[in-house]
């Protein structure tokens, strides 16, 4: 491999050049200037640009089966769970499969903050689409909060990425 910086020929591999040191690491990092299409706009366009879907907001002691019957209801398949303007968790489908199976949880008293993934990795509406992808498919996520201007939240899924990439023309 040449250096970029001084075109010294390295050992393929290599993290350094062998000659000027520089760093290699970061040179198959995908970059939105040297890409087109599809992969240049997940790259460039925001978490604005993606179809808005209801985002069904609770506190953390409203019981859980209210939280069910609105997702049920919205046809949603995660409720955030924000407490003094904060999100404190999400509560989504995986949850109610996986959580709600026992004893406590079929109590008309449990509270969702009992049953919810507490401080979920949350992103910002000007973070990229590939970002969104990144972080579902490294955490196994449909569901990810995002933090508004305005400082409230919606939800972006895998499925209003998947809309925005079916819409576009590449």
């Amino acid at each position: 491999m040449n250096c970029p910086s001084c075109g010294h020929e390295n050992i393929d591999g290599t993290d350094r050049c062998d000659n000027c040191l520089a760093p290699f690491r970061d040179l198959d990092v995908p970059r939105a200037d040297s890409a087109e299409g599809l992969a240049r706009s997940v790259m460039e366009d925001n978490l604005g640009r993606l179809e808005k879907e209801e985002t069904i907001t609770v506190g953390p002691r409203t019981p859980v089966l209210d939280v069910v019957r609105l997702m049920k209801r919205a046809n949603s398949g995660c409720a955030l769970v924000v407490d003094g303007g904060k999100l404190a968790g999400i509560f989504t489908e995986h949850d109610v499969l996986q959580k709600m199976t026992g004893a406590e949880a079929r109590s008309p008293t449990t509270s969702v903050s009992e049953l919810m993934t507490s401080s979920p990795e949350e992103l910002h509406e000007q973070d990229s689409v590939a970002a969104a992808l990144n972080k579902m498919s490294m955490g196994r996520y449909r569901h990810i909060p995002v933090k508004k201007h305005d400082g409230s939240y919606v939800v972006t899924s895998i499925k209003s990425v998947l809309i925005y990439i079916a819409k576009e023309d590449w």
